[in-house]
């Protein structure tokens, strides 16, 4: 009894050696297990693959529409084979696109923007998302289409997600989106800081200018088709801010000025810059934001919805430079059982709250990279006739600014480029400083300051 237990022991025992040979020639004989192995799986065929499309269009939400389109129209003709694609194009074509809208044959929250250029009314965008092949193999069945995977008894059906395009400078951006949300896409990345070490005193001074920006929204006024819905726009992005416990304009304010002060921003600017950014550097704001809004809406069935995309443009107040964009689409379209206007209403309320947290995130990141570079200044001392004496003053400016580089210099005025961390107010400060300590500039005073320009003089 004993021996035959012994023998039983040894067979079993050799049985687990003999499989653990079979794994480790499994996992060793085909090359390595780990890119090979996560390459062949991601190149499996599945239910929901992702393809790409390019598209264009009179706005970005219609660029955005057609490029879907591209792509479903790709993984059809996957589905179906060239052949029959080919074949049946104005049908499929009919059968997909001709009743309903693309929406039902992709998932809007995979979608990721990879490219996109244009403006004034002629954009263009490339984008990634995942195709609901059941969906469209079940139009095709439906419109008698047949042919590849598409089969009269049905079944399933898969492809493999396409190589992603070459794009030369693909966008960082995904469009995060819920069926309840919408999308949401996020154009341009702020440039990368290329300054040097920040100590710790300019961190939190940077923190603290970010921290406490301030913004004025108001809508574009040559892309306004319905005013009650541009100052809905302007009235929910400025809820935001509150809420947040942002520092911003209220609209009444820039109204006011717009009305009572049109002859004083012509003599002062000659409109050199536009209106809304001189009242933003009149109130004092550091960011404004413009909003553009395009919205729709229809009946069905005794019910009312609205459809709206947004379009949120930052730019410096003191510049005019960009800040950074964010767009944003209700999908679905925001419903209503009380009137159309209610639904547009609610559409544009809930598209811009979406987006303005995405355009004050882009104004941020412009700011905070900006200041680790430090801001650039213009500079201009007017009357300097010694320029040994402005050689004495730029070593002691130097000494507390990031950087400062002579523009030009003649007896009757020196200009320079200056970049500093920190507001133009510092500046002004570091400049009253500075002139104490350099013989012949005890007497410097503020001529005027306009946007990142100052303007000096030595009274000499």
């Amino acid at each position: 009894m004993k021996k035959k237990n012994s023998i039983v022991k040894i067979g079993a025992a050799l049985s687990v050696i003999f499989v653990l040979l079979l794994a480790g020639c499994a996992s060793t004989g085909g090359g390595s297990t780990g890119p090979g192995k996560q390459a062949a799986a991601s190149a499996a065929p599945v239910s929901s693959p992702v393809y790409y499309g390019s598209g264009s269009g009179a706005t970005q939400t219609e660029a955005m529409n057609q490029a879907k389109i591209a792509a479903v129209r790709k993984a059809s003709a996957d589905l179906l084979g060239v052949a029959a694609a080919a074949a049946k194009r104005d049908e499929i074509e009919t059968a997909l696109f001709g009743k309903g809208g693309v929406n039902a044959y992709v998932y809007n929250d995979s979608m990721e923007i990879i490219d996109r250029g244009g403006s004034d009314g002629d954009f263009s965008l490339t984008l990634g998302i995942k195709i609901n092949l059941e969906s469209v193999a079940a139009v095709l069945r439906g419109a008698g289409i047949y042919g590849g995977q598409v089969l009269p008894q049905g079944g399933e059906v898969a492809l493999v997600d396409q190589p992603r395009p070459a794009i030369s400078a693909p966008q960082p951006a995904t469009a995060e989106a819920t069926p309840s949300a919408g999308q949401e896409e996020v154009p341009e990345e702020a440039p990368a800081s290329t300054s040097g070490e920040i100590d710790p005193q300019e961190a939190a001074l940077i923190q603290d200018i970010v921290g406490n920006l301030s913004y004025m929204v108001y809508y574009d006024e040559e892309n306004v088709t319905d005013q009650f819905l541009a100052t809905t726009a302007v009235g929910m992005a400025n809820k935001y801010l509150a809420q947040n416990g942002m520092n911003y304009v209220d609209l009444e304010q820039i109204e006011r000025l717009k009305k009572d002060q049109e002859m004083a921003y012509e003599e002062e600017t000659g409109q050199s810059i536009s209106m809304i950014q001189w009242i933003a550097n009149k109130l004092n704001a550091d960011i404004y934001i413009e909003i553009a809004v395009d919205a729709n809406s229809e009946t069905k069935s005794g019910r009312y919805y609205g459809s709206a995309s947004v379009n949120l443009k930052n730019f410096d107040a003191s510049t005019g430079s960009g800040r950074g964009t964010a767009y944003y689409q209700t999908v679905p379209p925001a419903m209503s059982t009380v009137s159309e206007k209610d639904a547009l209403n609610n559409a544009v309320a809930s598209a811009t709250y979406n987006a303005v947290q995405k355009a004050i995130e882009q104004a941020q990141l412009y700011t905070r990279q900006e200041l680790s570079q430090g801001i650039k200044y213009t500079l201009v001392i007017q009357n300097t006739p010694d320029s040994r004496m402005m050689r004495n003053f730029e070593k002691k400016i130097e000494r507390k600014v990031k950087n400062i580089r002579k523009l030009s210099y003649a007896p009757e005025e020196s200009r320079y480029e200056v970049r500093l961390i920190g507001r133009i107010t510092d500046l002004e400060d570091l400049i009253y400083d500075a002139t104490e300590g350099v013989s012949g500039m005890e007497g410097t005073f503020l001529v005027f300051q306009r946007g990142n320009s100052i303007t000096f003089d030595t009274g000499l």
